[in-house]
């Protein structure tokens, strides 16, 4: 199934939950991360069960620390 993440292409498996999608396809530490789906924010209690669909676009967004 193919989605986009922060507009690039990426090709995912079929039925692959949102935290699936950042803990095992793409690997990445889950701390301080917002993800929206198609412009609506997706709360992190809600990414195991939420199934990820053809075309979806995917914005991560990590909180960074500075002045």
């Amino acid at each position: 199934m193919n989605i986009s993440i922060n507009q690039q292409p990426r090709e995912i498996p079929d039925q692959c939950s949102l935290e699936q999608l950042l803990t095992q396809v793409l690997g990445i530490p889950v701390a301080g991360l917002a993800v929206a789906v198609d412009q609506t924010v997706i709360p992190s209690t809600a990414w195991p069960a939420y199934i990820l669909r053809e075309a979806d676009k995917v914005m991560l967004i990590r909180a960074t620390q500075g002045g």
